[in-house]
C-alpha cells in the first residue's frame, strides 16, 4: 500500500491546491486506485474531494498552539506526518508532498523508492555554502522536504525526537523542518532521484543555471519553493498562483 499525505491549514492555500494535488496523483501514479490512499490534514475540509483527516492535536505541533504567537520553525506540523501510521492506521509506505508542487509525469516509482526514507537535496544551491560561517550559524539546509518518502514506521523516530525535545530543537532549528532534517538527521534520509525533481525559481542542478524560471519536460517534479538564498540575478521569486506558464498551470489544473 502507498500513502499520500499533505496539510492544508489556515487560509493561505485554498481547497482547490488540495484537489490538484490529488488528481494529479491519480494521473500519475499509474496503479489500481485500491492499492494508494490520499488523505489531507486539514482544519477545514470543506470543498476538498480526498480523505480528510484532522491535524493531530498533541498539544504541540498543532498550529493553534504556535501560530501568530511564535515566528520560529514556522512549518513544525509537517513533523506530524511521520506518525501517520497511528494517526490514520494505514500500513505501507508513505509519500508526502507540500501543496505547491507540480507532478508533472508518472510517479509510479514511489513505492519502491519509498522502501528507504527519502529528500530532495537542493543541488541547485552552491557547494561553498556548506563553508559559510553565516550557514552555518543559520544551520542552513541544502534539504527540501517538499517530497519525502518513507516505509512504515521507520520514521517515527522524528515524531518521538520533536515532541520530546521541543523547545530545543524549534529555537535551534528555527528557519524550518528543512534545517532539523539536515543538521540532525542527515544520515537517515537518501536522495530522491537526481532526475525527478527541479525549482522553478532555481533551476535544476547548479545556482548558475540559465534556465531557471523555465518548464522542464524532462522532470517528474516542480518545486516552487522560495529559498532562503536566492539567484542574485532574481528579482523575485515566484509562488505557484502567480506563475503564467502553460505547461506548468496546465498540468497543475
Amino acid at each position: 500500500m502507498m500513502n499520500f499525505v499533505c496539510i492544508k491549514w489556515g487560509d493561505k492555500y485554498p481547497a482547490k491546491y488540495v484537489n490538484n494535488l490529488y488528481n494529479m496523483v491519480k494521473k500519475n501514479y499509474a496503479r489500481n486506485p485500491a492499492s494508494y490512499t490520499f488523505t489531507c490534514y486539514t482544519d477545514n475540509p470543506e470543498g476538498i474531494e480526498c480523505d480528510t483527516a484532522e491535524i493531530p492535536d498533541d498539544g504541540i505541533l498543532h498550529p493553534k498552539y504556535w501560530f501568530g504567537k511564535e515566528t520560529f520553525c514556522f512549518d513544525r506540523a509537517k513533523f506530524s506526518v511521520f506518525n501517520s501510521h497511528n494517526w490514520l492506521g494505514y500500513e505501507g509506505n508513505w509519500c508526502y508532498f507540500d501543496l505547491d508542487v507540480v507532478i508533472q509525469e508518472d510517479i509510479t516509482d514511489v513505492i519502491e523508492l519509498a522502501l528507504k526514507p527519502r529528500i530532495i537535496q537542493c543541488r541547485w544551491q552552491p557547494q561553498s555554502q556548506k563553508h559559510d560561517r553565516f550557514f552555518i550559524d543559520i544551520r542552513g539546509t541544502f534539504f527540501n522536504s517538499s517530497m519525502m518518502l518513507w516505509p512504515g514506521k521507520s520514521c517515527e523516530h522524528i515524531y518521538t525526537d520533536v515532541i520530546e525535545n521541543s523547545e530545543t530543537i524549534f529555537k535551534t532549528f528555527f528557519k524550518g523542518s528543512d534545517n532539523y532534517h539536515y543538521w540532525r538527521q542527515r544520515d537517515l534520509w537518501k536522495d530522491i532521484p537526481v532526475g525527478w525533481i527541479y525549482s522553478w525559481n532555481r533551476g535544476k542542478h547548479h545556482p548558475d543555471d540559465v534556465e531557471r524560471f523555465k518548464f522542464r519536460q524532462d522532470a517528474k517534479i516542480c518545486l516552487f519553493n522560495t529559498d532562503n538564498v536566492p539567484h542574485p540575478s532574481a528579482k523575485e521569486q515566484i509562488e505557484l498562483s502567480e506563475c503564467l506558464d502553460k505547461n506548468i498551470i496546465g498540468l497543475w489544473r
